[in-house]
């Protein structure tokens, strides 16, 4: 082997680093945009929502398939955007979060957000914007053009009743630029319901070039300048196009794969049970959650990239104050430790008397791509259920298997068309008692019958 060979080899490895790199650090971002894309067709300032609860049409990350939901994708290039919350009414609630291209609660909405239920008009700020503020706006400055909103009508139960008047509640929402405010025009809402809207992250070359569109149009974070070299060595850079070379292409597959590798073995790893003795955490550490509330740049001794690709290549949307409105717990084994798999019997006991004020539920995902398993017609079990069997001592027995047992159809998830499966507990108006743990979830336990 020669020196250029050698030398040739260096810069692959080295090529190769930065492209992992650059998919774990780009990963909130590539969500975002694959999300943009396929909901709106590049269309912003206007909202998508589901006129029925979710189905497995529904390819996004860990949704909700027991509320409806109500998004918007929003460009403040041509100055702040209007959104405007309605108050609460006829018993319906709205949570929801509005956030940055890389996924930072500007602020929660709603129910458990500053308006606190009565209503209000969020005003999203471009960067840098230093005009005043017009009395009567909330401001949600954000450090980019790109920004969106996820809101749920929480139902008070499950009927078509409930969820006419939650899909009134959302009709009544408003997205327009401040420049209109004055005589704002329509707000336009399109129903994806019936849709297949995939946006499971691919693990391909189709990664970088969502990662290359993201970043088009935004400026270049203060804490993000380290990964400018990093991401122009893999052909990424401001106003010019991706077109990796056969050779680059090849590395950029490789290092995408491995990159998802990394994000999936500290995902099933690395994290501590949230409740001792148990397989249920939240992908999130500490020092991620605190910097996510705060905005990254308010916790100068670190910027936790990593952990926030852990977390959005399972799930989107960030939540400010998260244990105060909504708080989520995910399992991927049983209690004997060992990973789901869809051809087993489990039961799982609730425990009664669940700290909730709206509902809770649980959710099952296929594990390879942390969305609804195909062609599956139910996902979850929850305290709103119908036809819910509760024990003589308000326990819950909740079943995941590939066919439900007689007399426990309202109990049960089928398993259906995936190999793993993952679980997702939510509470609804989570209860102190989860926080501090007073109360604890238990396993999921395999059974024979």
């Amino acid at each position: 082997m020669t020196d250029t060979d050698t030398s040739t080899d260096a810069l692959a490895r080295g090529t190769h680093r930065h492209a992992v790199e650059a998919a774990i650090w780009g990963m909130a971002a590539v969500n975002f945009q694959l999300m943009r894309e396929v909901m709106t067709s590049g269309k912003t300032n206007e909202f998508v929502y589901w006129s029925q609860l979710l189905d497995w049409q529904n390819q996004t990350l860990t949704p909700n398939p027991d509320l409806i939901y109500y998004m918007a994708f929003f460009d403040t290039h041509d100055g702040p955007v209007v959104v405007e919350i309605p108050g609460e009414s006829d018993g319906q609630a709205l949570n929801g979060s509005i956030c940055s291209l890389w996924q930072v609660p500007l602020e929660d909405v709603g129910h458990f957000g500053v308006d606190q239920g009565r209503g209000g008009n969020y005003l999203i700020l471009p960067p840098g914007w230093d005009e005043p503020v017009p009395e009567g706006y909330i401001a949600l400055p954000c450090e980019t053009y790109s920004s969106y909103a996820l809101l749920r009508s929480v139902l008070g139960e499950h009927t078509q009743e409930a969820l006419d008047k939650g899909l009134e509640l959302c009709r009544r929402i408003r997205v327009y630029p401040l420049a209109s405010a004055g005589s704002p025009p329509e707000t336009h809402a399109r129903d994806l319901q019936g849709k297949v809207v995939d946006a499971t992250i691919p693990y391909d070359l189709r990664f970088y070039e969502l990662l290359h569109r993201a970043l088009q149009d935004e400026p270049l974070l203060a804490r993000d300048r380290p990964f400018a070299e990093m991401l122009s060595s893999i052909g990424i850079r401001h106003g010019e196009p991706f077109r990796p070379s056969p050779e680059l292409t090849a590395i950029l597959e490789d290092a995408v794969v491995e990159a998802h590798a990394w994000v999936k073995a500290e995902y099933e790893q690395n994290f501590d049970p949230f409740f001792a003795g148990t397989q249920w955490f939240f992908p999130g550490r500490t020092d991620f959650t605190d910097s996510q509330r705060d905005g990254f740049d308010a916790h100068p001794e670190g910027y936790p990239y990593l952990n926030r690709g852990v977390i959005y290549h399972m799930a989107f949307i960030g939540i400010r104050y998260l244990g105060i409105g909504q708080f989520y717990l995910v399992d991927l084994r049983d209690s004997d430790g060992e990973f789901f798999s869809s051809n087993n019997r489990y039961r799982m006991r609730v425990p009664a008397n669940v700290p909730v004020s709206q509902f809770w539920s649980v959710t099952m995902y296929d594990a390879g791509t942390h969305a609804f398993i195909r062609g599956n017609t139910k996902y979850s079990v929850s305290s709103q259920t119908p036809g819910l069997v509760t024990n003589d001592d308000g326990t819950v027995d909740v079943y995941f298997a590939p066919h439900a047992a007689p007399g426990e159809e309202a109990n049960t998830i089928e398993t259906g068309d995936s190999e793993r499966f993952e679980l997702m507990f939510r509470f609804y108006g989570v209860g102190k008692e989860v926080m501090t743990k007073e109360w604890a979830l238990t396993d999921a336990t395999r059974v024979d019958h």
